[in-house]
């Protein structure tokens, strides 16, 4: 087959584009270089089955023409910042729903039928259902990242009933993993390793979080793309538990073998938008035979090892 992934450089795409070649398909990725990282498809690119377009997707001809001649569609690029949205409210609106948009005429006119995508379980907001399942109720959206996935789910939805598109769509708990660069473990990491005697918390440490590694989100989606689901599948991706945030920097500093002084900023979440807790009902994938193979300790632990072992993604150039 012949995939589009797009936000291939990312970190979800990078591991998404080296799975599919080595299952023999054909992989041509988009990346505009904002966030993903050139090195991250060193191997992709030796590959002479994959093709990659640096380009924006917010310009519908690199879409279209991105699109010719595609069997399925993995839509992974995103703004995926919650933290600063109140500072550009237009980004995730171009970003995460005119983008999602583009994709879906692209496929319609190029008459591709799967889309696979990457939502976020942001979108259950201040949940008062643990482990919160597919159907459980929506909370209000507190950040635009968020409301502009739900946007994204919505649009998708609607073109799947109206042109006969299957739709997957994977609401992904908080993804680490090799090549992560963004998120709190990488802040962490990152201000460890510029000073590792002390660390920042935004917050009062309370949240508490449902870690996956990629690989195992990667799995996640390649099950549901091959057993029969309904035209629109929603599906939670998270670890069969959460964790406190502190039990996190703990992990953290262990595999640092570091002992910081740790300073909260107080009381209260780190920012608006920010879920206190995220903990998925995965059941729905479970019944396909999907289980994460990393809990969120040894996601956690891999994702600083990798850094550590990695230390220009943690420079602030990067």
């Amino acid at each position: 087959m012949r995939f589009l992934v797009t936000g291939a450089a990312g970190l979800v795409g990078s591991h998404t584009v080296d799975r599919l070649l080595a299952e023999g398909h054909e992989v041509i990725g988009v990346d505009s270089y904002i966030t993903g990282r050139r090195e991250f498809l060193t191997g992709a690119s030796a590959n002479p089955r994959f093709n990659l377009i640096v380009g924006d997707l917010f310009d519908f001809t690199t879409v279209i023409e991105a699109c010719e001649g595609v069997d399925a569609v993995f839509h992974l690029a995103a703004n995926t910042d919650v933290r600063y949205g109140t500072d550009y409210p237009r980004r995730d609106l171009d970003q995460n729903v005119i983008v999602t948009w583009n994709i879906l005429e692209a496929m319609r006119r190029r008459d591709i039928k799967t889309i696979l995508f990457s939502s976020t379980a942001a979108i259950y907001g201040d949940s008062t259902l643990l482990p919160t399942p597919e159907d459980g109720p929506l909370a209000i959206q507190t950040s635009l990242q968020s409301a502009s996935k739900l946007a994204a789910e919505a649009f998708i939805s609607a073109y799947a009933q109206g042109y006969g598109i299957r739709a997957l769509v994977f609401r992904f708990a908080s993804v680490v993993g090799e090549r992560c660069t963004h998120g709190h473990i990488f802040d962490f990491c990152r201000q460890l390793h510029a000073h590792p005697d002390r660390l920042q918390v935004l917050g009062d440490g309370a949240v508490r979080r449902s870690y996956i590694d990629v690989a195992d989100c990667v799995d996640a989606m390649l099950l549901a793309l091959h057993h029969p689901t309904p035209p629109v599948g929603i599906f939670n991706v998270g670890s069969l538990t959460s964790c406190a945030l502190t039990e996190s920097i703990g992990w953290i500093t262990s595999a640092l073998n570091i002992q910081p002084a740790i300073e909260f900023s107080g009381p209260g979440p780190a920012w608006v938008g920010s879920c206190p807790v995220i903990y998925l009902d995965c059941t729905k994938l479970h019944r396909l035979g999907w289980q994460p193979k990393l809990d969120p300790e040894a996601a956690v632990r891999r994702t600083v090892h990798y850094l550590a072992a990695n230390p220009r993604l943690l420079e602030p150039s990067a």
